[in-house]
């Protein structure tokens, strides 16, 4: 009994401590590079107050944000 509860705390402590490979909900942002290849660069999401756009405020490396 005490291995066991020890291998599901393992179990658990590894399933915790290791990050999702891939965010699929991610914000990106679809950015040219110099050669004109384009590029989808990770972005934060900008605070909204409403649905409407215009309401949104501008961050560091943010998806609305002029580019």
């Amino acid at each position: 009994m005490k291995f066991s509860a020890f291998v599901a705390l393992i179990t658990a402590s590894v399933a915790l401590a290791t990050p999702a490979a891939i965010s699929l909900e991610r914000a990106t942002r679809l950015v040219r590079d110099g050669n004109g290849n384009e590029i989808m660069n990770p972005c934060v999401q900008c605070p909204c107050s409403g649905f409407d756009p215009s309401t949104c405020r501008c961050v560091p490396q943010g998806c609305c944000c002029p580019k």
